[in-house]
């Protein structure tokens, strides 16, 4: 259905591919205004912006995603990208070393489930 936040991002996805740059950000930001707390959405308009050089975007629409996402360690490999574009190595370096921190939780969940 045209409000469909899922419908949107995928359409916006689907331009990005074609780089159709206007057309996805167009797309993905209906679909954050439908669902704004779907961290896919925000994750690809991230995507978008690194994508396009817009690294200060890219940051924003990562760190919102960041705070949606249970399972981030994904969104911290993109932000680290996004921060060393922006000449921010420490931080980048903190978003790599956070991949780690994820994955060793993702590890002892994963324990403790069996």
């Amino acid at each position: 259905t045209p409000s469909s936040a899922e419908l949107w991002n995928n359409v916006g996805m689907c331009f990005f591919e074609k780089r159709k740059v206007v057309a996805a950000i167009a797309c993905l930001k209906r679909a954050v205004s439908l669902e704004p707390f779907q961290w896919k959405v925000h994750f690809n308009l991230g995507l978008l912006h690194l994508y396009t050089g817009q690294y200060a975007s890219a940051f924003a629409f990562f760190s919102a995603a960041l705070n949606l996402e249970p399972e981030p360690s994904l969104v911290y490999m993109y932000l680290g990208i996004t921060l060393s574009r922006l000449d921010d190595y420490t931080n980048s370096r903190n978003a790599y070393e956070s991949i780690r921190h994820c994955d060793t939780h993702r590890g002892k969940r994963t324990s403790e489930n069996l």
